[in-house]
């Protein structure tokens, strides 16, 4: 029993300890940074965010953090703006457009354009490069999920960034994304081989109807067909029918349905960090496709690393409520691992390819 306690005691002193430890390092990055509220144009719109700047020293590196899908403002991104600037970096976190106390239109986050948010982090990129406390030769871009996607496509509009760290990133297709989330929301709720080929046959059809504005009754008919499944239930709770072929979010969806952020990071020469999670846990984008994707391009010449962490999903955390295990076991070393690439990158600078 005693030893019981004995280990229990250290497991607390242990946490207590990496908590004290925390925040002296979030003490020093408030004294030794700069926060401010910031806006930088794009096109007609006016992008707010927040900028944490070196308080001495001048020509810090810099870089934008572009958000994952979703109504995100600057605070999805916040925390990795604190660690960033923890290591002299000047790091912009900006509300994406018609979020938080950015303009545009309020449903632009749901139908987004991968090109107009594109435009917003290259908006972004030129902003800090511009800032005399910031070495414009030494920007770059930190990307998650869906900001993958969009830096993918913002770093080939402006100078050649000096980094690219794409977390969680879908080198596929929305298509190919929701293809695969389609088979993974079906196992995950408990269902076998038969309900998946079935979801998939659904999304197929559902697809061609985006894509031609053909084949709804067909889809209609399958989607009735298997209105009293349980699967269907499942990954239905509202039991909708499929949206009309003319619905305006299924017009929407025409548009960017088949983005592919391929053709666009073939043309960075960019040192590039890719993060990925578990295949078997992500269930919002085919790692193992992606991964397989960046190793042949890796092998083809590009300047790319690839992390790849066990037992953690889409978001980079442990599955459950483990906030301090997530801490210990995956943000420390992701972390520490980040900036030692890092360091041996931001010095340089990138060329634009053919």
């Amino acid at each position: 029993m005693r030893k019981f306690v004995k280990i229990g005691k250290r497991i607390v002193l242990s946490i207590f300890a990496i908590l004290a430890l925390l925040a002296l390092g979030a003490g020093w990055v408030w004294l030794s940074n700069v926060q401010e509220e910031v806006a930088f144009q794009s096109g007609g719109i006016t992008i707010r965010g927040t900028l944490l700047s070196p308080r001495f020293g001048s020509e810090a590196p810099g870089v934008v953090l572009v958000h994952g899908s979703g109504q995100t403002s600057r605070n999805s991104t916040m925390l990795y703006a604190w660690i960033f600037a923890s290591q002299g970096y000047a790091a912009l976190a900006y509300d994406k457009r018609g979020v938080g106390q950015s303009e545009g239109g309020s449903n632009e986050w749901d139908e987004f354009s991968v090109g107009d948010l594109a435009s917003d982090a290259a908006a972004g990129y030129q902003y800090l490069q511009s800032l005399i406390e910031v070495d414009p030769e030494r920007v770059g871009f930190f990307g998650a999920s869906q900001g993958a996607w969009v830096v993918s496509l913002a770093a080939n509009r402006v100078d050649p960034p000096a980094f690219l760290v794409m977390v969680s990133a879908s080198v596929s297709t929305i298509a190919d994304d929701r293809m695969y989330g389609r088979e993974a929301q079906i196992r995950y709720a408990g269902f076998g081989s038969e309900a998946v080929a079935r979801g998939l046959e659904l999304m197929r059809l559902d697809h061609q109807v985006t894509r031609s504005g053909t084949g709804y009754e067909e889809l209609r008919a399958t989607a009735a067909a298997h209105h009293g499944a349980d699967w269907y239930r499942a990954i239905n709770p509202d039991i909708e029918m499929p949206l009309p072929a003319n619905d305006p979010h299924r017009l929407w969806e025409r548009k960017v349905l088949d983005f592919d952020p391929q053709p666009f990071l073939g043309t960075i020469k960019s040192p590039v960090l890719w993060v990925f999670g578990d295949p078997a846990l992500d269930r919002f984008s085919p790692v193992n496709l992606s991964l397989n994707r960046v190793e042949q391009a890796k092998a083809s010449g590009m300047p790319y690393d690839i992390l790849q962490i066990d037992n953690v999903g889409h978001t980079l955390e442990l599955e459950g409520d483990r906030d301090i295990q997530t801490l210990v076991q995956v943000r420390v070393p992701l972390i520490w691992k980040m900036f030692r690439w890092l360091d041996g990158h931001v010095s340089s600078t990138p060329e634009i390819g053919p």
